[in-house]
């Protein structure tokens, strides 16, 4: 049998005018992506296209770990030498692909429908619940939402811990029900677990100015007086200018999580030594690489101690929606959160 590491003739160079072309088409992307952000019908392309990036960055690091860590661009060149896969070594674009990526972001928007919907549905009633007690004076009935919320806190933190992982599954199996397959989800974080946390607690961290986004217009006058005297033109135009600013940083933080959850999904399968799906096991052996031999996970006090530092941390995602919830009352926050489903931010104005 002809041997892995020289069974797959790697694609030629790029001369140096296709390679300017693929630099430029990145940047082009990307702000293709971010236009397309500012309305909630095309931010589902916007996901379709996430969802696109994430499965390139695991084929290409399932290559690359695979065979001992070799450099990204020997791993995309050895994708680009096979017919069917040549399309996840190049950085997904609008034009070609586009109808992948509408049914891409169809399935992907009714996976996290699915996924995130009911927790939000239970906060938001939760929420409903508190104020319309507080405003009839009906005290007797006061245990009803802090008692929904807590259920609802439960079923949020429980779902949000398995979603970065569930998400790069099902980008990876393109099948809605991926995000389900908890036990799949389990054992690939369990061999990923440290890098899992540092990625779940900067995901967190990075959410920060989308809550900012959603509190600050209340106190927006304070911030910029020249507001309250500004001509409904000026205004329209500041509207624009600050969705457009937010919906920047927000495409830009969702690009950086989402390829290194398809990279860490990939070191994972790679760890377990196990196919956890069609896709990687068909990656895998159309570049001829071996089932690796299974790494033995953590034990079971870094289980622990990753597990709650992963609730903690989605614990006070969670408690910064009630935050930004006092300062700004739309419902629809409740149901959709920018960095983790539909990528898109209301106008505030």
């Amino acid at each position: 049998m002809t041997s892995a590491s020289s069974s797959v003739e790697l694609a030629p160079r790029r001369s140096k005018a296709s390679g300017l072309w693929y630099r430029l088409s990145v940047p082009v992307s990307v702000t293709v992506a971010i236009a397309l952000a500012l309305t909630p019908l095309t931010a589902i392309l916007v996901l379709g296209w996430l969802m696109r990036m994430m499965r390139r960055e695991t084929a290409i690091a399932l290559c690359r770990h695979a065979r001992g860590d070799i450099k990204r661009r020997e791993a995309k060149d050895r994708l680009a030498a096979i017919e069917r896969l040549a399309p996840l070594s190049r950085f997904p674009g609008w034009v070609r692909g586009f109808k992948d990526t509408i049914k891409s972001g169809l399935r992907a928007t009714i996976a996290l429908a699915v996924a995130t919907l009911p927790y939000g549905a239970i906060l938001l009633l939760a929420w409903w619940a508190g104020w319309e007690n507080s405003f009839n004076k009906g005290y007797e009935q006061a245990w009803v939402g802090p008692l929904v919320s807590l259920f609802g806190l439960v079923l949020a933190v429980f779902v949000l811990i398995h979603l970065p992982m569930g998400l790069a599954h099902h980008a990876a199996e393109q099948r809605i029900g991926a995000i389900w397959e908890l036990r799949v989800i389990r054992k690939l974080i369990r061999h990923v677990r440290w890098r899992y946390v540092i990625l779940t607690l900067l995901s967190i961290g990075l959410a920060a100015p989308i809550f900012l986004a959603q509190i600050l217009p209340t106190f927006i006058e304070n911030i910029y007086p020249q507001l309250a005297t500004a001509t409904p033109e000026e205004v329209r135009r500041f509207t624009f200018l600050w969705q457009l600013g937010f919906t920047t940083y927000l495409v830009l933080t969702l690009v950086l999580l989402r390829r290194w959850a398809g990279r860490l999904y990939a070191r994972a399968i790679v760890r377990q030594g196990d196919f956890p799906g069609a896709f990687s096991e068909s990656v895998l052996e159309a570049l001829v690489l071996p089932k690796t031999e299974a790494q033995k996970a953590p034990g079971r006090l870094g289980g622990f101690v990753s597990a709650l530092l992963l609730a903690a941390g989605w614990f006070a995602f969670v408690a910064v929606i009630y935050v930004a919830q006092f300062a700004n009352h739309a419902w629809w926050n409740w149901l959709n959160l920018p960095t983790i489903a539909l990528p898109w931010i209301y106008q505030p104005f």
